[in-house]
């Protein structure tokens, strides 16, 4: 056999590497530092998102903050609008006018100022000075409304038009204006905290995402090799379990066949022995009675013992028929099951109807429908506790087909207790024939066992 061909220099250096690598990944360690990057990127960007969270709650109260000063910047032009709209005309009107104003004007600074004290450093912005030109120009404008409510409309008039006021209001604006630009560079410092921790948050994702990325490939090459032994190991056991479930069906089928046997002894020697007992004691009893010269007590009681012995003789006949049943295979399966419908009707006392059609079955699979039958119709009278039952026989193409039906309580038919082998050895009689056995039942509404087999002639 020749060498295996030696490899390169470089091939070697990757197969050593490659060889470190599965160690690495086999590692104690690999899996717990795996975990802890996983913990660290998680942690990292949880901060990272608070951190966003409550700048962008920032950013919005101040962009509300800016727009509650412009608003008050507006109703302060109002008041004053209102106030000279009052001094020229004089109509109570705009009076009404001009107060609501100042309310508004009182509400609305109240609400900018609170969110700018809430938000804003107190040495970036001051709202004191604003707040002092804002009530000396309502304090200015209420002189206004006073002096024309006196009648002095002229001085008033003049007040309003005289420099003073305008740089008044100069000063107002010019207040407002460095708030709104001081907000505005607190805002754009806001902003790039934002941008930021937006970037801790997107490194935190990418080296996350790359230490699963390498874990991942650190176990590949385990889990594949793990996955191929399951595989082998999981092949092996259902080789295995393939074998021991043939095994276990053939030996049920078996246990079957010769419980059936044995059954068949049974009645056999309850037939020939015990039966011919009971016929031969009675015909002696018989005898007897007809001697002359017996007491009437005497014959009173053969006459009781012959009666007994007739209902020993019917019980005898009945377990035979349970054991054995002879109309099977004298008469056939329909009658068979006639049969045992009108004595289980008598049995159960309730009415059992049966709907029956001719069948092509073997003799082996006729007494696997009948037993079927028979043992629905018991567990009927034990359990359903239902007013009537039904059981149809039919031919359906190549299958024949037994239900047996009742309107009884039913039952979960995956809630069997244990102990109960009814349901259990039917479905062992079907597919030891080759059919299959299907239970429909829930409860409160009621059970039908269906058996399927496939059709088979009566050899000649």
């Amino acid at each position: 056999m020749p060498p295996p061909p030696s490899l390169t220099p470089d091939a070697e250096r990757v197969q050593r590497f490659r060889h470190r690598f599965e160690l690495a990944a086999r590692g104690r360690y690999t899996m717990p530092i795996v975990i802890a990057l996983g913990v660290v990127g998680m942690v990292v960007n949880e901060s990272a998102y608070q951190h966003s969270g409550a700048t962008l709650d920032n950013d919005i109260a101040l962009t509300d903050a800016r727009v509650k000063s412009a608003e008050t910047l507006q109703r302060l032009t109002e008041v004053g609008l209102y106030a000279r709209s009052y001094i020229l005309t004089a109509s109570p009107e705009e009076a009404i006018r001009y107060r609501a104003a100042v309310e508004e004007l009182q509400a609305v600074k109240d609400s900018a100022f609170a969110l700018l004290t809430r938000e804003v450093p107190e040495e970036t912005v001051s709202v004191e000075p604003i707040e002092r030109l804002i009530d000396e120009h309502i304090r200015t404008t209420e002189s206004w409304i006073a002096m024309v409510a006196r009648g002095e409309r002229a001085p008033a008039i003049a007040a309003a038009a005289s420099s003073a006021s305008l740089e008044r209001r100069n000063a107002l604006r010019q207040a407002f204006a460095e708030v709104l630009e001081q907000t505005a560079a607190v805002q754009q410092k806001s902003r790039v905290n934002l941008y930021d921790a937006l970037m801790i948050n997107r490194m935190a994702v990418h080296l996350l995402a790359l230490a699963t990325m390498l874990g991942l490939f650190l176990f590949q090459r385990q889990l594949h090799r793990g996955d191929q032994q399951m595989l082998e190991e999981g092949q092996r056991l259902a080789a295995r379990v393939k074998e021991r479930t043939a095994e276990l069906s053939e030996m049920a089928t078996h246990l079957v066949n010769v419980r059936e046997d044995e059954r068949a002894h049974i009645a056999r020697e309850l037939h020939d022995e015990m039966g011919g007992l009971l016929t031969s004691m009675k015909l002696d009893f018989a005898r007897l009675r007809r001697q002359p010269d017996l007491p009437a007590k005497a014959v009173e009681r053969i006459l009781a013992i012959e009666a007994r012995l007739g209902e020993g003789i019917a019980l005898k006949r009945r377990i035979i028929e349970d054991l054995h049943p002879s109309a099977l295979s004298q008469l056939g399966l329909v009658q068979a099951l006639e049969i045992l419908c009108r004595e289980m009707a008598e049995r159960l006392d309730r009415p059992v109807h049966a709907e029956l059609q001719d069948v092509a079955l073997d003799k082996p699979a006729q007494l696997a429908l009948y037993r079927i039958a028979q043992e629905s119709l018991t567990n009927i009278g034990k359990y359903a506790g239902c007013t009537e039952a039904r059981v149809r026989l039919q031919a359906e193409g190549a299958t024949v087909r037994l239900s047996v039906h009742d309107n009884g309580k039913g039952f979960d038919p995956q809630r069997v207790p244990h102990g109960r082998h009814g349901l259990l050895g039917m479905r062992v009689r079907v597919e030891s024939h080759g059919g299959t056995l299907r239970v429909d039942s829930a409860p409160g509404a009621g059970t039908t066992i269906v058996a399927t087999l496939p059709s088979r002639p009566v050899p000649a």
